[in-house]
């Protein structure tokens, strides 16, 4: 595999490849986004970007691929319609807090809550009960009384449909309701580099996926929503593996360690029944409703929140299905890249992306597919011997 990665400078602005397979990776940094594509599509973006006149990108694909002038010329008008709508989409999401946050506007309705995290405490005050739905109840476990000092002040607001973020008198974001997910990556954001003390570019990226270590190394597990993440985290947590998040998993950039975010698992309620015979405190705890998702959660605690940073050995694909016999089988890159990049968040800086390309490509992909928990725990466990070989 050709592992060279090139770079285009452009009034600051700079774009890595990197070939994957048969395959071109290609890293827009100015909205940082990834696009997996052929070869001739990924010359034309660079192109593109650079502001190569039309006749140019046309001669310089007609060389180096042979394809017809009318074809190529038909690729550039569809790829450069893409691009626009790509940084067009990006500048109506894009969305900056104007003047600084000081005050809530109805104190009444602010909810105060403390949390201690490893002996490090956060105050941290929510405007709405929105604001509480999508950040406290993972980090229920945490709470404490209040007390008069602690290490870091918190304060989400819900003014005029929109949410922004506060820490420490620090303005760290704003968006719009829609796009409330967002303050809930950012608020563990803040929290995660305050419990590891490092800064937003000392990461390498934060990923949507459960991290089950053996306290030597760990696997990543991923998936769309719905597919059992969570369920298969706690499942592995009573056969005695340990959990390192189910669903925001920070690597960190310095040695390319998978860390443990401390945050409680969220068992959806249809598994209450499977896990509360592991987990008979399941029974009793508290619901939470999500109101976006239209479902209802309860919370179950790690069994360690120390932190801690382990290497990573595979990417599995996992996919839960009460018909499906247990298949482990091996997964292209290309298409697992573009399975793990959707929901990550991947540090924009230039260095960390290249780092982050070869975090990725040293690491094997695997699809699983089961229904017999039993039979998942076992392959899980041939995986940490095997590491999918």
């Amino acid at each position: 595999m050709n592992k060279q990665i090139s770079k285009i400078e452009k009034k600051q602005n700079k774009h890595v490849v990197y070939s994957m397979g048969n395959k071109k990776v290609v890293w827009l940094s100015e909205i940082n986004k990834y696009l997996v594509v052929e070869p001739v599509v990924a010359e034309i973006i660079l192109a593109t970007l650079i502001e190569d006149p039309q006749n140019k990108i046309i001669e310089l694909c007609y060389r180096k691929f042979e394809i017809d002038k009318e074809q190529i010329s038909s690729l550039i008008e569809e790829i450069q319609k893409t691009l626009s709508e790509l940084l067009n989409s990006y500048q109506k999401k894009a969305f900056k807090l104007s003047g600084n946050l000081v005050d809530f506007t109805s104190k009444e309705y602010v909810v105060r809550k403390y949390y201690n995290i490893n002996n490090i405490k956060f105050f941290v005050e929510y405007e709405s009960p929105r604001a509480v739905e999508i950040n406290h109840p993972k980090f229920s476990n945490f709470e404490i009384q209040a007390v008069d000092q602690f290490d870091h002040h918190i304060k989400v607001f819900h003014q005029y449909n929109t949410f922004s973020l506060q820490v420490n008198g620090k303005n760290r974001g704003a968006w719009n309701d829609q796009d409330d997910h967002f303050l809930g990556g950012k608020f563990s954001m803040e929290i995660l580099q305050q419990l590891y003390h490092k800064e937003e570019n000392e990461w390498l990226g934060v990923f949507h996926a459960a991290g089950i270590s053996n306290g030597k190394k760990c696997i990543l597990f991923l998936g769309d929503s719905g597919n059992g993440k969570s369920t298969l985290s706690a499942l592995l947590m009573a056969a005695g593996f340990e959990v390192l998040s189910d669903d925001f998993l920070p690597v960190v950039k310095e040695n390319k360690q998978v860390c443990r975010f401390p945050a409680a698992i969220s068992v959806k309620k249809s598994a209450i029944p499977i896990l509360s015979t592991c987990f008979p405190e399941l029974d009793h705890s508290t619901e939470y409703s999500n109101q976006a998702a239209n479902k209802i959660f309860r919370f179950l605690p790690q069994n360690k929140t120390d932190l801690c940073c382990v290497p990573c050995v595979a990417l599995v694909f996992v996919k839960y299905n009460p018909n499906s016999v247990i298949q482990l089988s091996k997964l292209q890159k290309d298409v697992a890249f573009q399975k793990l990049v959707p929901d990550s968040w991947i540090s924009p800086l230039e260095d960390n992306v290249k780092d982050f390309f070869q975090w990725f490509d040293n690491l094997p992909c695997c699809q699983l597919n089961y229904s017999d928990n039993e039979a998942m725990i076992a392959t899980v466990k041939s995986i940490f011997r095997d590491e999918c070989s």
